[in-house]
């Protein structure tokens, strides 16, 4: 696993390659987050009455550049991911090598942004229902966005929103899935 996560931290640098040349602000971001879902939406999921708790941290390589917006690869690890289900909570691992954030107006001190992740997930037990056929390895997806908050040059506090499915995309013949509502906040360092 720790060779994985070193693969997708140089991946990002190794974008440099086909990224923007102007290097006069800031390209790296690592961020600390930290977010719940209160609720489970059934948007793509079939499973309610499940909460959410994810904790973790994040790398962004800002890549392209323009006057008002960028792009970054972003990569994230969950080393708390927790369902709770009615009865009990099941503990998670994740991780989402592949993801993007654009932000727009990012010359402002506050200013939105959109972003995406994808990757896996593992538990100590099959999620988002504990029966035979499911699994406790997963996929995981999100989308969302927010806002972020420059408190210096080098940091910045972001509150944003994302959704969540969790899945094991048909891999079992029991495929439920969870869908949740994450509202979540983090802490920038950006170098």
């Amino acid at each position: 696993m720790l060779r994985f996560a070193i693969f997708v931290l140089a991946a990002g640098t190794a974008w440099a390659g086909v990224c923007s040349v102007d290097l006069s602000e800031p390209r790296h971001d690592f961020q600390f987050f930290a977010g719940h879902s209160p609720v489970t939406a059934t948007l793509i999921g079939t499973t309610t009455d499940r909460q959410f708790l994810l904790a973790g941290f994040g790398y962004s390589y800002r890549c392209w550049v323009w006057s008002r917006v960028s792009i970054a690869y972003s990569g994230e690890l969950m080393p708390a991911a927790v369902l709770f289900e009615p009865a009990h909570a099941v503990y998670g691992f994740a991780i989402t090598p592949a993801g993007f954030t654009a932000e727009f107006g990012r010359h402002h001190r506050v200013h939105p942004y959109l972003q995406t992740n994808e990757g896996i997930i593992a538990s100590s037990e099959p999620i988002p229902i504990n029966v035979i056929g499911a699994t406790g390895l997963n996929f995981v997806i999100d989308v969302g966005g927010g806002v972020r908050i420059r408190t210096s040059e080098r940091r910045a506090v972001s509150l944003g929103y994302k959704f969540l499915h969790i899945s094991n995309g048909f891999t079992s013949a029991v495929n439920p899935g969870v869908d949740n509502n994450v509202f979540y906040a983090g802490f920038s360092i950006l170098r």
